[in-house]
């Protein structure tokens, strides 16, 4: 019997997608991964995904069959190498949520530093264009977008890990109580 924050029993399925927000936590914070998610949890989500990475991730999983779909991405988009537009972004998201389930994003936050040569505040405000495409397209279908934004401006700089991009256990310490919430609302 799960016992953590969600208080459910272990047939609450949850399915990762996505980027390193995802990735990071399910890998790196084991101890706050029941907390935030109940018992049985698979993570797709890997460093460095884009939104053309999803189809990959998700494969022939049958969507429908997880209580929630937890999705965080658009943080890559924007780079040069993955040459995507906010069109691509909300084709390539738009056809993996019409595969059906229970949807609840990570809208993500932007970065604290951008890596060299770019320019931080471009870099935030491309991504600020790709996270309100992600979360109209996850309310659209009725799913939950939790804003990531709103953790990271109440934590300031100890949001972020020294290489300005990657969050802090402090942040995902935050995010833990809101991504349980979701994922109850969800399956309610």
């Amino acid at each position: 019997m799960f016992v953590g924050a969600l208080g459910q029993d272990d047939r609450v399925t949850v399915l990762l997608l996505g980027d390193s927000n995802l990735a990071r936590l399910y890998h790196g914070l084991p101890d706050l991964v029941p907390l935030a998610f109940g018992a049985s949890v698979e993570c797709r989500a890997v460093g460095g995904a884009w939104s053309g990475s999803l189809r990959d991730q998700i494969g022939d999983r049958t969507l429908s069959e997880y209580d929630a779909i937890v999705l965080s991405i658009g943080s890559s988009d924007n780079h040069p190498a993955f040459a995507s537009s906010p069109a691509l972004f909300r084709e390539n998201v738009s056809r993996e949520l019409e595969r059906g389930g229970r949807w609840i994003a990570l809208v993500p936050p932007g970065l604290a530093r951008a890596p060299e040569p770019f320019d931080t505040a471009e870099v935030n405000a491309l991504i600020r264009v790709y996270a309100g495409v992600l979360a109209e397209l996850v309310l659209a279908r009725g799913g939950i977008a939790l804003d990531v934004r709103g953790v990271a401006d109440r934590l300031g700089p100890a949001a972020f890990d020294a290489d300005g991009m990657h969050l802090t256990r402090v942040a995902y310490q935050e995010m833990v109580p809101e991504i349980a919430g979701a994922i109850e609302a969800s399956t309610q």
